[in-house]
């Protein structure tokens, strides 16, 4: 009976582990409506962003 024991620990070990890997890759739950329009709208007001600021003006000509 003692073998038993010594081999439903490590079993069980790897079971729990397998578990907590499928549970911690699953992929995250879909947004509400809410949620989706506000991210939504953050995607769109980037979209009108410029990357680089008017005042700062471009970058140094190199190579000259």
């Amino acid at each position: 009976m003692g073998w038993a024991l010594w081999l439903l620990i490590p079993v069980a070990v790897t079971i729990l582990a397998a578990l907590g890997s499928w549970w911690r890759a699953r992929p995250p739950r879909t947004p509400n409506t809410e949620q989706a329009m506000q991210a939504h709208g953050e995607f769109l007001d980037a979209l009108s962003r410029t990357a680089r600021s008017k005042e700062r003006g471009l970058p140094p000509a190199s190579g000259d």
